[in-house]
Order: C-alpha cells, then structure tokens, then sequence
C-alpha cells in the first residue's frame, strides 16, 4: 500500500507497507536525498504497563538494550555505533517503546543486524543496571527541587490517580531504587514483539529492500494477548479540586489546572485542536496570552494545549507567577475560559489558527525521524495513513460552530484540577473560596 497527497503545495512523501509472513508490520518511506537511514522498532506497550509500585520498570528496560548485547559488552556496543558515525537510542512513552538507529544508508544491514542483536539478545548485565539506576536517581535527586517538573508531575499523578497514566514515564525516587535487573529483563521478555509490533524505515533504500531485510531476518510477531496494558478510561473529579505543594522559599508560584482530555481518536479532536490553538496553545496570539501576559503582565509565558495519547490524556493550562499575583492569574484564567465557551472565537482568529497549523504541518516531514514520528503517531493511535495525507484539508474545513459545540461538550471549567507550587500560605485562604485545598509534598 502506498500513500500520497499534496495541500497548499506539500507533498507527502510516498509511505509503502507491508504485512509480513512473520506478522510484523513494516512502513517504508524513500527519502534518497541524502545517503542516510533512520529506522524506529516499535512495541505498542509503554509506562502504561509499569506494574504497581515499579514507576520507570519500562524506561529502564528500554535503555537496558542499549547497554550491551551477549556479543557485545556495553563499551564495546558503543564503540561499534560510533564506528560507523551512527547513533542508537531507547525510548518509552506512555502507549509504546521504541528503538532507534540511525546511519549511512550504505551501511543498512550492519545497522539492523544490530538494532536485532539489542532487541533479540541483549545482555541486561546487572553491573550495567545498577549504574543505570545511579544515574537515573541522580536525575530524579536533581529534579525533585524543581517546581516546574514539581508541578508538571503532580498534575498528572492526581489527574490520573487510579490508572496506568498516575506516575512519571522515568520512574520516582521510591520506586527507581526498588526495581531489579531480572524485574526488567523479563519485563522486556514479556512484551517481545507484541502483535501490533511495527518498524519504520526511512531513509535512501528501496520498499523491497526494507521488506525483504526484515521479513528474512525478524522473529515471528508474539500471539496471543502478550503484555499489553488494557484501555481505560479515567474519571474527572466533581466540582473543582485543588492541590498545593509548599515551597516557602518561592517568589514564584507554578500553576498547572486542567481536566482529563480527548482522545486522538475522537471525531472532535480536530475541531478541539484548532479551539485549543486559539484559547492557549497559539502562543502570542493566543487568548490566554494576551490576557494573562499581555494585558495583565501576570506572567511571561502561559501555554494550554491536549496532549494526544491513545487513551484520553490531559488537556493542560501551564503557567507561573509572582506569588502575589498567584490567585488573580488562576481567576482569569477561568475568566477567559468562561468567556471563550460562552463567545466562541471570531473568523480572524480561525483564520489565524488554520493558516498557521496548515502552514506549518510540512515542518513535522523535514527530518527523517520526524517522517517516521508521524507514522508512529497514526499506526499507534490507530489513525491510518489518510490521516497525514488529509490532515490540512481536514483542519482547514474546521467550523466555527464546530469550535464552539467542542468548547461546550470538551471544556470542563467546573471539573477542573489546580495544582500550585509556591509559598501557599500567602494565597490558600483566597483558593478555599473555589472548594477545599489539599496540601501535598
């Protein structure tokens, strides 16, 4: 199968497919170009299947197969890759997991004889996992004094208290320290290519070469259920819930509000997108700006955006202040919310707002792993291929009555959750008048 379509003079670059005798699906793009090959192995499980208590089981896994191979020690692997001026890479997000390795197209089989090797035979030295776990702490030791990552993760925790989505992707410092080597190494054997396993190669090669490379050499697609997270549906909370993490040696508050959001798959998640970019993710254009910025002077940035998962992920409004301007900016945030839902937008701001995500789109095909981050996203969210070749024709038929019924149906001003870091004792008793304040670490 082939795929190709032209808007406002971008082609997309022609996407070939295949399902293999041994069931794993391969895309294939050409971009011969320049003589270079990016190819991405994808699991369809993520965060989302950390087992309760071992937040970050499925990033450590993933790196581990970076890390040294029954051939090859971790030294030793890594001196290969960079023998060739090539780079290899692990990746986990909450819906999937991912290898990538990138070189000269000239050197393809050497490159996926060892993006096989990782995956097939990786080592999981358990000297190599504890230093893994070292540095990984490390990073979570430097973070945990950051408000910004402060708030960022326990937004999430309390949006999605209950669900696989409750924990950061790398881990906590209770649980990272707590995870085994043989935890991760059967971690990763349970999930061995699961059925829908894919791999996109991009780069200065044939269709048929790609094809006939993997359908030689990769083991069969796992049957069966595997280890795969199920869907769920998280619930928002009744009336407005809010959460305060005291840092009394803040000058500025850090503020995350928001609801559980759509998923990429729901029939309105265009027309929401187009809405979004207007109230918050539009950057100086946006509404949400101009009043809390802008108009205000309240802050220098403030962004609300959904972040698209397959199952609903947050629709977020992220923004800081000086802490005595802590509570106003939180009220009109509100107010511009209030007023957007009850207004709608105006025709010179959908106009702004599709000329802008049209425009942009061929940006998100100029390198050859965001070509094959595209792919990903549909096969992942079970999109298809005609979602990237009709997505601006698509966002450019988006109504303004359509913005306005998403606006009703998709924002929930009256369901939303607050989470602020800073020196609470300055703003709680003016938050209490929107419901009860719980205090958080």
């Amino acid at each position: 199968m082939s795929s190709g379509a032209k808007s406002r003079g971008f082609s997309l670059p022609t996407i070939s497919s295949s399902l293999l005798k041994n069931g794993l699906k391969v895309y294939a793009v050409g971009r011969p170009e320049l003589p270079l090959v990016s190819t991405h192995l994808v699991i369809p499980s993520g965060a989302e299947a950390d087992p309760p208590g071992k937040a970050g089981l499925s990033h450590l896994s993933a790196e581990m197969l970076t890390l040294g191979t029954q051939q090859y020690s971790a030294s030793q692997l890594a001196a290969e890759i960079d023998g060739m001026g090539a780079i290899l890479s692990a990746h986990s997000g909450w819906n999937y997991t991912s290898w990538h390795i990138f070189g000269l197209s000239e050197d393809f089989e050497h490159l996926m004889n060892l993006l096989l090797e990782i995956y097939t035979q990786p080592a999981f030295s358990p000297a190599e996992f504890e230093q893994l776990k070292k540095r990984r702490i490390a990073t979570l030791m430097q973070q945990k004094d950051e408000s910004e990552i402060i708030a960022d993760e326990r937004f999430q925790e309390v949006l999605f208290q209950g669900t696989p989505y409750d924990h950061p992707v790398y881990g906590t410092l209770r649980s990272v320290p707590e995870i085994l080597c043989e935890e991760a190494r059967e971690f990763h054997q349970k999930r061995f290519l699961l059925a829908g396993s894919f791999l996109v190669i991009v780069g200065d090669l044939s269709a048929e070469t790609c094809f006939r490379w993997v359908e030689e050499k990769f083991p069969p697609v796992s049957q069966g259920k595997g280890f795969r997270a199920e869907e769920f549906a998280a619930s928002s909370p009744a009336g407005v819930k809010i959460y305060f993490i005291d840092r009394p040696d803040l000058t500025q508050s850090q503020i995350r509000l928001g609801h559980i959001g759509i998923p990429h798959t729901h029939p309105d998640y265009l027309s929401f997108e187009v809405m979004s970019y207007i109230l918050g993710a539009g950057g100086f254009s946006s509404r949400l700006m101009q009043k809390i910025r802008s108009e205000l002077g309240y802050t220098y940035g403030i962004r609300g955006s959904l972040e698209p998962r397959k199952n609903a992920g947050p629709f977020t409004i992220s923004t800081f202040t000086p802490t005595e301007t802590t509570f106003p900016c939180v009220q009109e945030i509100f107010s511009v919310i209030h007023s957007f839902i009850a207004q709608g937008a105006t025709d010179k701001e959908r106009e702004e707002a599709i000329n802008f995500l049209t425009g942009s789109y061929p940006m998100k095909f100029e390198s050859l792993s965001q070509v094959a981050q595209r792919i990903i996203q549909a096969e992942l969210h079970g999109l298809g291929l005609e979602f990237l070749s009709v997505y601006p024709e698509r966002v450019s038929t988006v109504t303004l009555e359509e913005m306005v019924r998403s606006a009703h149906e998709h924002l929930h001003p009256e369901k939303m959750t607050i989470v602020v870091v800073g020196r609470t004792e300055k703003f709680r008793r003016e938050f209490e008048q929107f419901g009860p304040v719980e205090l958080m670490e």
